[in-house]
C-alpha cells in the first residue's frame, strides 16, 4: 500500500477541521455570547416534524460521526486525488455558505428538544433525573452542542459530501461504497431522531451539498485547491504521485 495515497490527505483534513471550528464552532461560541436566540423553524413542514419519533438509540450513529467522516474522507483521498480536492473544495465553499447564514440568521431547536421527553414538564432547564445511559448521552449532547447552528444541519451537510465523493468514483469497492452510504445515511437520519434537526434543517443540507458540487466540480476553483495544496504536500514530502496539476 502506498502510504502517500493518505498522508497526502492529512494537510487538507487539518484545514477541513480548521474550518469547521471557525465557521460551525465559532458561531456556536458568538451566539452564546452575545445572547442571541435564533428563529424556531418548526413551522416549516410542521406536520413531518410532528410524525418522527424520538429514538434514543440514533444517538450513536450521530456521536460516531467524526470518526466515519474522517474514514470516508481518507477512502475518497486513497482512490482518487483529483476527486479528494474537489471534496476540499466543496467543504470550503459549502462551510463557508453555513457560516454566514448562522452569523446573521441564527436558528434554534430548543422546544424541538423538549418534545423527546427528557426534560420535566416541557421545561428545557429541568432534566430529567432518571434517565438511562442513553438518554444520559443525548442530553450530554445537547447541553455540550447548544441548540443553535440548526439551519442548515452540519451533520448532514458532511455526511451527505462524503456521500459525493464516494459515488464520484468508479474505482472505490463496493464494500467501501455501501460502508459509507449506510453510515452516513444513519448519521442523517439520526439528525432527525434525536430531535436535534427539522426536516427544513436537513433538507436545506443536501440541497446545499449537492448544488454546490454541480457548481464548482472540475471548476477553477477546485484546480487552484489541487495546485496549492499539492506545492504544501510537496514541500513536506507527504505528496502521492508528485504530479501538480
Amino acid at each position: 500500500m502506498n502510504k502517500r495515497r493518505i498522508t497526502y490527505a492529512i494537510i487538507p483534513l487539518i484545514i477541513m477541521l480548521i474550518w469547521l471550528f471557525i465557521t460551525y464552532f465559532g458561531n456556536q461560541f458568538y451566539a452564546e455570547a452575545a445572547g442571541i436566540v435564533g428563529t424556531d423553524y418548526s413551522n416549516i413542514f410542521l406536520r413531518f416534524n410532528e410524525l418522527v419519533p424520538f429514538l434514543d438509540w440514533s444517538i450513536y450513529p450521530y456521536i460516531i460521526a467524526y470518526p466515519v467522516w474522517g474514514l470516508s474522507v481518507f477512502i475518497v483521498a486513497y482512490y482518487s486525488k483529483d476527486n479528494f480536492y474537489n471534496i476540499l473544495s466543496l467543504v470550503l465553499i459549502t462551510f463557508f455558505i453555513c457560516g454566514v447564514w448562522w452569523f446573521f440568521f441564527q436558528s434554534d431547536v430548543e422546544s424541538w428538544r423538549v418534545t423527546s421527553g427528557l426534560f420535566l414538564n416541557g421545561n428545557y432547564l429541568t432534566p430529567r433525573t432518571d434517565l438511562n445511559f442513553t438518554e444520559s448521552i443525548v442530553m450530554w449532547i445537547y447541553q455540550s452542542a447548544g441548540p443553535r447552528n440548526a439551519l442548515p444541519s452540519m451533520h448532514t451537510l458532511i455526511s451527505w459530501i462524503c456521500i459525493i465523493g464516494i459515488r464520484r468514483d468508479k474505482k472505490i469497492p463496493l464494500s467501501l461504497v455501501l460502508f459509507t452510504w449506510i453510515m452516513n445515511v444513519a448519521i442523517i437520519l439520526s439528525t432527525q431522531t434525536t430531535k436535534q434537526h427539522y426536516v427544513i434543517d436537513m433538507i436545506a443540507s443536501l440541497v446545499i451539498a449537492e448544488a454546490t458540487y454541480w457548481i464548482i466540480k472540475d471548476s477553477k476553483f477546485s484546480k487552484w485547491v489541487n495546485k496549492t495544496v499539492s506545492k504544501w504536500n510537496q514541500h513536506f514530502k507527504l505528496d502521492w504521485d508528485g504530479v501538480i496539476r
